[in-house]
């Protein structure tokens, strides 16, 4: 019986040290489309911020709708003479911020997206547990709901 005990408290101990280390996850992925590049990037921010004429400017902040949740969104990197923007997200009620980098490569055809997307949790334990279960999940939740968009 005392072994069970043993067995039961490694793994207790093992899961717990498992949960608090995690903070932060990445998901990276690459596709291509043959559309121009400015079609792609306004796409591409009209995700964000629906009926947006225009390219992101950096520190623009706005409300938006993301799995489910209103949150606030900023635009934090931008570049002009390479298309490629960033937008943080926060105010989720797991996540401290969610970070969607995308960079924009001319290619034959149209466009090879590099898209990126970073999670980082709360600090709490129920927002750390979910984290390690459902983060990559809703990361890839987020980049397959962008990949349809073309």
């Amino acid at each position: 019986m005392i072994w069970y005990l043993r067995v039961f408290g490694v793994f207790v101990l093992v899961f717990a040290v498992v949960i608090f280390r995690q903070s932060e996850t990445k998901v990276e992925r690459t596709w291509d489309v043959t559309n121009k590049p400015d079609q792609v990037q306004k796409i591409l921010y009209e995700s964000f911020q629906p009926k947006s004429f225009r390219s992101p400017v950096v520190g623009e902040t706005w409300e938006s709708k993301v799995m489910g949740e209103t949150v606030k969104s900023t635009t934090t990197l931008a570049n002009a003479q390479s298309p490629e923007f960033q937008i943080a997200t926060e105010g989720f009620k797991h996540y401290r911020i969610l970070k969607e980098s995308y960079r924009l490569e001319t290619i034959q055809n149209g466009v090879r997206i590099h898209g990126t997307w970073e999670a980082e949790t709360n600090p709490n334990t129920l927002s750390k547990l979910l984290f390690l279960f459902f983060s990559d999940a809703d990361l890839n939740h987020i980049a397959d709901g962008k990949q349809k968009l073309f």
